[in-house]
């Protein structure tokens, strides 16, 4: 058995729509410090005469990103804006590896997130300025092994 490779993020993808006229899905690796997508479960503890019991209730996601502002066309700004403006879901793409084909060693995770408004300056003197979304997902992302057409 060979010695699984661990997924270093140094050539991650992370893309969001936005929907000017048709639906694009732009690029924003180049400012992305932190990606993750996020399950949330839910507990229902029911309480009987014989004790309590732990059940899982519902599963919400969320796309998690850290990203740096960036003013220039097509970046951070412009991007997340739209996505805002859009007043409804959007979608969006990551991948351990864009600079390789998806597959069985390389999935994509996809969806719609819902855009909510965020901090667009935000950080200490002489540091980089930060965007940090927490967006939920719409249900369930779907994982891909095979390129999309």
């Amino acid at each position: 058995m060979s010695i699984p490779k661990p997924l270093i993020l140094d050539d991650a993808s992370i893309k969001i729509g936005t929907t000017e006229g048709a639906t694009t899905l732009v690029e924003l690796a180049c400012v992305a410090n932190h990606v993750e997508l996020s399950p949330d479960v839910s507990t229902t503890t029911l309480d009987t005469m014989c004790g309590s019991v732990d059940y899982p209730g519902t599963v919400k996601w969320s796309l998690i990103a850290t990203l740096y502002q960036s003013f220039d066309a097509g970046a951070t700004e412009e991007t997340l804006s739209a996505a805002v403006a859009a007043d409804g879901p959007v979608p969006f793409e990551i991948m351990g590896y864009k600079s390789q084909p998806v597959s069985a060693t390389n999935p994509m995770w996809s969806g719609e997130v819902i855009p909510q408004p965020y901090s667009p300056i935000n950080g200490d003197a002489g540091d980089a300025s930060t965007v940090d979304l927490e967006w939920s997902v719409v249900g369930e992302p779907t994982k891909s092994t095979t390129p999309l057409p």
